[in-house]
């Protein structure tokens, strides 16, 4: 039996902050940006992240230190959608990403 071989993203982006019910990415800007690599981006997650995406919430800091946010809506790792954050959101996930750790996947 051959092991599924999971290619990482073409986007390039970091894992801020990882827990039960959410995960922050932040967007390195490169040529590809997480959005437009959303499918590979959940699929690589899903493989990285202990214990698999389940019902974590994914959402991604569009430019480090920027105030823009999105999630990435999806079922158990595969996508549904794209949907943009209310300045609400996006202040309470700018104030946990000032107070986590730089982190891990990507």
């Amino acid at each position: 039996m051959v092991d599924q071989i999971t290619m990482p993203p073409r986007a390039g982006y970091s894992a801020v902050l990882t827990n039960d019910f959410m995960v922050i990415l932040r967007d390195h800007g490169e040529i590809v940006s997480v959005r437009e690599d959303a499918d590979s981006v959940l699929e690589h997650l899903s493989c990285t992240i202990p214990g698999g995406l389940k019902r974590q919430r994914v959402y991604v800091e569009e430019v480090p230190g920027g105030d823009g946010f999105y999630e990435l809506k999806h079922q158990h790792g595969n996508l549904d959608g794209v949907e943009q954050c209310s300045s609400h959101q996006a202040d309470h996930l700018k104030q946990l990403v000032s107070t986590g750790a730089e982190g891990g996947h990507g």
